[in-house]
């Protein structure tokens, strides 16, 4: 059977597998991807996800895990606003329950999130956040940003929810993806060993050159692709642990860790293994 790459269209080879899924890597642009893509992954983000019980995916608990991530949001919309020289309308895709939502409507955007997992979109809109359940085909209107934290790689065809999102954004509008890279020194000395490599939570992995072609074919300009650091929580920091390792001591110290005091501890961390990038849509 011919697989061929996403981005480029060219030639690819088993590149492994890993938690019984077979990884693809493309002999021209290098982007890495799983296949064949599994039925559906809607399942893995339901309630579970966010609270600690996903079967060695997503949070300890989303709400704590994201609180030191603050300062590095805070950092992102200061580049968007930059950008777009003031704010506007933003749309967060994947918003989860709202965290960013929230930070950018107090920095002074029109801020509404679309978000897959009703459980989570439904407890943003409990504290009065405006969140859709759904995927970006489902929102309609004109925005002036629309940002993917940590998305892109969990969508079955990134190229389309790029198309979309041009299609959402006004002339001159910003998209922003937060992603990891796989071209970065540390996902090329780990292989499959990389603790970002999880299938089928995320289904791709992107550098910055194959990204950079994946936006330029669909109408937007790169002006900034960097590392931002963040910060982790304690028992996020151990779940991690233990998805690189397979150890089942620091899934266990998790769990202790986060009904302890030791829980909100955070640790400032930066690998330079993902990329933070800013695309403005050219034309209308």
């Amino acid at each position: 059977m011919r697989i061929v790459c996403h981005v480029c269209g060219e030639e690819t080879k088993r590149y492994g597998e890993k938690n019984s899924h077979f990884i693809y890597r493309c002999r021209s642009c290098e982007l890495l991807f799983v296949f064949p893509l599994p039925a559906s992954t809607s399942e893995i983000y339901g309630k579970d996800y966010f609270e600690g019980a996903g079967g060695g995916f997503g949070y300890v608990d989303y709400d704590e895990d994201k609180e030191p991530m603050v300062p590095a949001f805070k950092k992102y919309l200061a580049l968007i606003q930059e950008a777009l020289s003031g704010k506007g309308r933003l749309l967060d895709v994947g918003a989860a329950t709202g965290f960013f939502v929230r930070l950018a409507r107090d920095a002074g955007f029109e801020a509404t999130g679309v978000e897959l997992s009703d459980h989570a979109a439904s407890l943003g809109r409990s504290r009065g956040l405006d969140i859709k359940t759904g995927t970006l085909k489902d929102v309609h209107g004109t925005f002036d940003c629309v940002t993917m934290l940590d998305v892109i790689e969990h969508v079955a065809d990134p190229r389309a929810d790029i198309d979309r999102a041009h299609a959402l954004l006004s002339p001159g509008g910003i998209l922003v993806i937060n992603t990891p890279d796989a071209g970065s020194f540390v996902a090329r000395a780990m292989g499959l060993k990389w603790h970002l490599v999880v299938p089928p939570e995320h289904l791709y992995y992107f550098s910055r050159s194959n990204i950079r072609q994946l936006l330029e074919s669909e109408g937007f300009e790169v002006v900034l692709n960097t590392t931002i650091g963040k910060a982790f929580t304690l028992p996020y920091v151990l779940k991690t642990l233990h998805k690189w390792t397979k150890l089942a001591i620091f899934d266990r110290l998790a769990s202790l860790v986060a009904r302890s005091s030791l829980a909100r501890f955070s640790i400032p961390l930066n690998l330079r293994d993902n990329m933070f990038i800013l695309a403005r849509k050219v034309g209308a």
